[in-house]
């Protein structure tokens, strides 16, 4: 019998595929050519980021998701 995926697991996909989405629309961004190709790249990863945000905080709001805070490296 296969497992189920918990929320957990789904959530942390699809915010893996998120910051791998964003990774290659850069390099698009980065290799576009036609200013409006570039845009819409752009764009793209916009909506991309967007979205990474949401998962971001919905994971990070469950407490599956923390963020280490090293004191020796902040201000």
């Amino acid at each position: 019998m296969a497992q189920q995926l918990t929320e957990k697991e789904i959530a942390g996909d699809i915010l893996s595929a998120c910051k791998c989405g964003a990774s290659g629309y850069l390099q698009a961004i980065m290799e576009a050519q036609d200013p409006g190709i570039r845009q819409a790249f752009l764009d793209y990863q916009g909506q991309c980021l967007a979205g990474q945000e949401k998962i971001f905080h919905y994971m990070q709001d469950q407490g599956w998701y923390k963020v280490p805070m090293n004191r020796d490296t902040i201000g």
